[in-house]
């Protein structure tokens, strides 16, 4: 028996534990950063949910013989075309809403990012337009077939004056264009920034993880307009089409929360960083001590925040003229914030930071 279900089944499952991982780490920073999460970060969770019910509706639909040809599937015929059409309806909506409450979970964090910059226009005009983009797609989902449930019972009397392909079709194409313009949109401020070429670089690859959402809907549009609904064995010809629909759905949350997870890559590479000179200088025979750290934290009157500082390991050298003593004094200047953010969002040098030290 011919089958394409394993296709899904890697398709969906390694997409959604990427989405998955970069949420968790998307929560992880926010708590690194003593910063509170904001509404956006509850949106994309909420998104994830609705995306992680598209992805197991994806599979659910194996129980019927989805992914096999039609031929080999021990079920009426009729009945298949019914189990087909109830889950694309349903697929419909869960699709509309996990990718568009993404759309506006990433223009969220622009907004809050480029505070002071001319492309907060932009960014309201594509956050109009994947409000109309969802509207549109929920009505047309609505109103292909008048009674509604005659989209999947073809037996009943009504009519159905929308086409489920060329529906399908003129929704991704919007939908493909706004995405270029959400990947797009940050980079007029990035080629600004007062910052070497090699940064530059690196915060636009945090940005453009939006290529992949790209191309996952460019590949939805291809499939879709290939797919013919009335195929006499739809339950193999549809499963390209539901493979770069579970792909672009779970690699939109995935991609909003990429450029986030900037303090959780620092954060592991200064590890990393300490691991290795901890374990060149015990190789070489080298004692190490740990000097200890006075810090200061200074309260704002609206929030607070704590500030940790890590063990730094120095290596103690051996004078003849005797022993060394540092003291080291960090203070920190912590600034206004807005319930535990950047004051509306923006880019601002929020602490102050002076070292004394003494030699005796």
């Amino acid at each position: 028996m011919q089958s394409r279900q394993p296709e899904l089944y890697s398709a969906a499952l390694i997409t959604w534990t990427a989405a998955t991982t970069a949420l968790c780490l998307r929560v992880v920073a926010r708590r690194v950063t003593k910063l509170k999460l904001a509404w956006e970060d509850y949106l994309s969770m909420v998104a994830f949910v609705i995306g992680t019910g598209f992805t197991f509706l994806s599979l659910y639909k194996m129980r019927w013989g989805f992914g096999h040809r039609i031929a080999d599937i021990n079920l009426p015929k009729d009945q298949i075309t019914r189990h087909y059409f109830i889950d694309l309806f349903a697929d419909m909506f869960l699709y509309t809403l996990s990718v568009g409450f993404s759309k506006f979970v990433i223009l969220r964090f622009y907004w809050r990012m480029f505070k002071f910059s001319l492309i907060r226009r932009a960014i309201q005009t594509l956050a109009c337009l994947s409000g109309l983009w969802i509207l549109a797609r929920l009505s047309l989902t609505l109103a292909q077939c008048q009674p509604i449930h005659k989209f999947w019972d073809k037996d009943i009397p009504g009519n159905c004056p929308i086409s489920t392909n060329m529906m399908l079709f003129g929704v991704t194409v919007p939908h493909l264009l706004l995405e270029i313009g959400i990947l797009t949109c940050p980079m007029v401020e990035i080629k600004r920034l007062q910052l070497p070429k090699a940064k530059k670089i690196a915060v636009a690859a945090m940005f453009t993880s939006g290529f992949l959402v790209c191309g996952s809907a460019l590949g939805s549009i291809v499939h879709t307009a290939t797919l013919n609904t009335n195929s006499s064995d739809l339950t193999w010809d549809g499963v390209d089409d539901q493979i770069w629909a579970v792909c672009d759905v779970n690699l939109a949350h995935f991609s909003t929360s990429l450029p986030l997870l900037g303090p959780i890559m620092k954060y592991l590479a200064s590890h990393i960083k300490s691991f290795s000179w901890s374990d060149f200088t015990s190789t070489n025979g080298q004692r190490s001590r740990t000097i200890p750290l006075t810090t200061r934290t200074k309260k704002d009157a609206e929030t607070e925040s704590t500030h940790r500082l890590a063990e730094s390991s120095q290596r103690e050298a051996s004078l003849s003229s005797g022993a060394t003593s540092n003291s080291v004094v960090i203070q920190h200047d912590k600034g206004s914030l807005d319930n535990g953010e950047l004051e509306d969002g923006g880019i601002f040098v929020t602490k102050d930071m002076s070292i004394k030290v003494d030699h005796f």
